[in-house]
């Protein structure tokens, strides 16, 4: 054997004694995160796939929950700025549920009456996008709903403009300032 050659063994001996390993521990709630974000992904890739076919959108392949969720994220889409003026008039706000919440009405009764339905029909949206980021997940059931809904209001509450209403831990309401939205 050449005094310049290695053998394998005495090579990978001496790779492993240069290279440290690091081990990275995602807890669980970091993994549901990311687990919710790449199902609303992948819910808005079946979006555009299903918005980009002509005529009949009822692909015979999708089943009935994967049409709901599509249906929610296209109703999300539709009424997203209807939905953001009433922030931005701080008519609703981010539950710690992740649920939207109307905190103070218009005072026109027909004005009223809209938003009480926009935010019922975002609420019924979310709860569709949750129940299918459960049937997505193999290691999720019914019992992890409150861990998504804690998470999906994380997720809203990160992508909060000012002047946005949120739900504290504490049930206390505040209002979004520029310095917490930049962060």
């Amino acid at each position: 054997m050449s005094p310049h050659r290695l053998s394998p063994v005495a090579c990978l001996l001496l790779f492993s004694a240069c290279v440290t390993v690091k081990p990275v521990v995602v807890d669980r709630k970091t993994q549901l995160e990311n687990q919710i974000l790449g199902t609303f992904q992948r819910l808005e890739d079946d979006l555009i796939l299903a918005s980009s076919v002509r005529g009949e959108r009822r692909e015979p392949g999708l089943s009935s929950l994967e049409r709901e969720a599509i249906d929610a994220m296209m109703t999300r889409e539709f009424q997203r700025d209807d939905v953001e003026a009433l922030k931005a008039r701080q008519a609703v706000g981010e539950a710690n549920t992740g649920l939207l919440v109307l905190l103070t009405p218009p005072a026109d009764a027909a004005e009223a009456q809209r938003a009480k339905e926009l935010v019922a029909e975002e609420n019924r949206c979310r709860q569709v996008l949750l129940r299918r980021v459960i049937a997505l997940g193999p290691d999720l059931s019914d019992k992890d709903l409150p861990e998504l809904q804690r998470i999906l209001y994380r997720i809203q509450a990160e992508t909060a403009r000012p002047g946005d209403r949120l739900q504290g831990e504490d049930g206390a309401w505040r209002t979004v300032t520029q310095a917490a939205a930049k962060k």
